[in-house]
């Protein structure tokens, strides 16, 4: 439910809202590159906590960009755990070789630091 009244989206048409932006779909995953550097952006499998979550990975660097997945500013809880399975799975399906975890909230950590809070968390490796 909205919390703001009014909110913006009642405000203005979704044309307008847009105005400015250019969308794109990811169906699975979608490749941006400079012909440099290539970041590779992947759909993470639905979730109760929001729709359409998104990360990113740099497989030069072997960084994963994702927010609210797994949040470092804090120690682990359980209520993270849907969110943390679901990142680990899709690390594992895509085959991503991950060294680094970069959370929107918090500083970057190794992936194994990843690793080892799942597994405290009960939620495997």
């Amino acid at each position: 439910p909205r919390t703001v009244a009014p909110d913006i989206v009642s405000r203005w048409p979704p044309t307008e809202v847009s105005e400015g932006y250019n969308y794109e779909a990811v169906q699975e995953n979608y490749v941006i590159t400079d012909n440099e550097r290539i970041l590779r952006v992947y759909y993470v499998q639905p979730l109760r906590h929001v729709e359409g979550m998104l990360m990113a990975y740099l497989p030069a660097e072997r960084i994963a960009f994702q927010a609210d997945l797994f949040d470092t500013h804090e120690p682990p809880q359980a209520a993270q755990l849907p969110a943390m399975r679901a990142l680990n799975t899709q690390v594992e399906r895509m085959k991503l070789d991950v060294e680094t975890l970069a959370p929107v909230h918090g500083p970057p950590v190794p992936w194994t630091a990843f690793e080892e809070a799942l597994r405290t968390l009960g939620g495997g490796s």
